[in-house]
């Protein structure tokens, strides 16, 4: 019999169908994730890894708890694997202190920048592979090929090329983005990215609301900022300085407007949620209203 292990997922009622599809072929399910969890998943698991469980959080990230699994597994992988706990803290944007030991382990070989180039070079990647393996690309590009000059040259080939496609990006949009003020302080930042970004292409909307968001927390520094990009039926939320909950809006959303069809998630801060298409002025302004009432914190 198999054993599915899920990562970087799982932990949500998003994940309940494809569960209870395996739970029918009376397949095992483990899950390693970092994402704020339900409860509700838990009866459909054999194990269920979660740094919230334990009085955690998302600073706990999958790609850490997988290195660490892969090391129980098999204790010997250790030496070609721990830099990958650290690829993941700065990919995640992780501010847990784990994340500075992974960076310590690894110095010798990889600085905090070429961490990040590693993660640019994944995610530019993994926008074009999409569901395809690529499997020895992948390993080229985590330095697992034991070919460590091929490594540099084609992490420096796609971060050059990410960094370009991004800068595009950002001159075509960041004219476009809208400004207010909530009445909890934070300045919230929207930009419809389905009109004014470049479709079909690296950054995805997610990135580019992300990039967004980093030069808009840079202009405005020590201030809490809330960025949304949206689309038709979707937006993506970014947020600094401000307390928000995601899954609790959704919740909350979703009884709210009945005939809006919403759901989505994600982390505490960091998420995006799906509507039907004719809702969409209604669920913004509602989710606006809620992200205004909670509370900031200005550094």
């Amino acid at each position: 019999m198999p054993l599915i292990l899920l990562t970087d997922n799982g932990s949500t009622e998003e994940d309940l169908s494809a569960m209870r599809m395996a739970r029918v072929y009376g397949i095992p399910v483990i899950v390693f994730d970092h994402h704020h969890p339900d409860e509700v998943v838990d009866q459909y698991l054999d194990a269920h890894v979660n740094p919230y469980k334990v009085g955690g959080d998302y600073g706990i990230t999958a790609g850490m708890l997988g290195t660490e699994i892969a090391r129980l597994i098999f204790p010997g992988v250790d030496q070609h694997v721990r830099h990958i706990a650290a690829i993941a803290g700065v990919a995640d944007r992780s501010e847990a202190p784990e994340r500075q030991q992974y960076l310590d382990l690894v110095a010798d070989r990889y600085t905090e920048e070429e961490c990040k180039k590693i993660a640019l070079a994944l995610d530019y990647i993994q926008f074009y592979l999409r569901f395809n393996d690529g499997k020895e690309l992948i390993k080229d590009i985590l330095d697992l090929n034991k070919d460590h000059d091929r490594f540099r040259n084609m992490v420096d080939l796609l971060v050059e090329e990410a960094e370009f496609a991004i800068a595009e990006q950002m001159r075509t949009c960041i004219t476009h983005v809208i400004e207010s003020t909530l009445p909890n302080g934070a300045h919230l930042f929207k930009i419809d990215v389905e009109i004014h970004a470049h479709k079909f292409t690296f950054p995805p909307p997610g990135k580019t609301c992300g990039e967004v968001h980093d030069r808009l927390c840079q202009q405005y520094s020590g201030k809490p900022v809330v960025t949304l990009g949206f689309g038709p039926d979707f937006v993506v939320l970014r947020s600094r300085g401000v307390f928000m909950n995601i899954p609790q809006m959704v919740r909350e959303l979703r009884e709210e407007i009945p005939g809006a069809g919403v759901n989505g998630g994600g982390h505490l801060v960091v998420g995006s949620i799906k509507f039907v298409e004719g809702m969409r002025e209604e669920v913004i302004t509602r989710l606006s209203d809620k992200i205004g009432k909670f509370s900031t914190n200005v550094n």
